[in-house]
């Protein structure tokens, strides 16, 4: 299964986030205005990827 992670110095920490809208699995969280995904609900899809408008969201080596 793919692995993906938000690069905090791309993300805009918007309270209308894209990512966070599409992800059918719901594993994008927020902590203190920080975005991650929680990888215990991620499904892997990519969506997430191709959603984000600031190319936040990559996949992670880990």
């Amino acid at each position: 299964m793919k692995k993906f992670a938000i690069n905090p110095k791309r993300c805009d920490r918007s309270p209308y986030c894209a990512v966070r809208r599409e992800c059918p699995s719901r594993a994008i969280q927020e902590v203190d205005g920080v975005f991650y995904i929680d990888m215990n609900v991620c499904r892997g899809c990519g969506l997430c990827v191709k959603a984000c408008p600031r190319e936040a969201v990559e996949e992670s080596a880990s």
